[in-house]
């Protein structure tokens, strides 16, 4: 995320914050690992917090970091997009939470010192990261030693059935699960603000992740929740198959 890639992509979130943040509405009683996912107060992957030195890498609108210091932990987000900044110091003033919001790239973590964080977190940020291994470099750098790197994404499965000319999913593969290319898409309803996510099938993320010096703890693919699914993708609708594949998944890994 540097260079005309990082500004283009800072440029489209800070058009698309207000009306993001509009629509999805999301709470700040518990952070999130995505829409297709249960909330950590359901999956407890971090345990307790109180007292723990939190980083959200790729924050946006805060919500997640306010709900951590919400239950008494030491929080920072960093996000490439001023606007989503502006809109996460708004819910943290009215939560009456102190949150240190920076603006920057997860590939440079030079705001935070060495072995000053004991978790990092990221929910659905880590597929617009371009340069993954040094970003993992550095989140190995901030960390604590035995510090815990708690990650969610699209599932990579799931990129397989994007079908990047018709700018939709389709009901069958239309794309190779082992191709690294890019995949290039536009935001739904703003045709002009193309927006570029990395692809990585599971095995590259654990050869990157211990590259980088981590360890894997867990790996979860959690179930869509019925009611989504039901919304979007009906029993009776042309697309009902995509019900039957992973939507999210969600690493655990530990610095060594």
């Amino acid at each position: 995320m540097e260079g005309d890639k990082g500004s283009s992509l800072r440029v489209a979130w800070n058009r698309l914050s207000a009306d993001y943040q509009r629509r999805h509405q999301i709470p700040t009683h518990s952070a999130h690992y995505g829409p297709w996912a249960p909330l950590e107060n359901e999956l407890r992957l971090l345990g307790d917090v109180r007292g723990q030195r939190i980083l959200e890498l790729g924050c946006g609108g805060g919500q997640c970091a306010i709900a951590f210091a919400r239950q008494g932990a030491q929080v920072a987000g960093i996000d490439l997009s001023d606007a989503q900044l502006a809109h996460a110091r708004r819910l943290a003033t009215e939560a009456q939470v102190k949150v240190d919001f920076v603006q920057g790239t997860v590939e440079d973590l030079s705001a935070f010192a060495d072995g000053s964080r004991d978790i990092l977190f990221s929910a659905y940020a880590f597929q617009y990261v371009g340069e993954m291994p040094r970003c993992l470099a550095e989140c190995r750098r901030v960390l604590r030693a035995g510090g815990r790197l708690v990650f969610s994404l699209d599932h990579p499965f799931r990129d397989c059935f994007f079908d990047a000319e018709e700018d939709e999913m389709a009901v069958f593969p239309v794309r190779s699960y082992f191709d690294p290319a890019p995949m290039h898409w536009k935001w739904a309803g703003v045709a002009e603000l193309a927006m570029t996510s990395h692809h990585h099938t599971i095995a590259a993320w654990v050869e990157m992740l211990a590259g980088a010096g981590f360890r894997l703890v867990r790996l979860l693919e959690p179930a869509p929740p019925e009611e989504m699914l039901d919304e979007i993708w009906p029993s009776d609708d042309a697309l009902s198959a995509l019900r039957l594949i992973p939507q999210t998944i969600i690493f655990v890994a530990e610095k060594g």
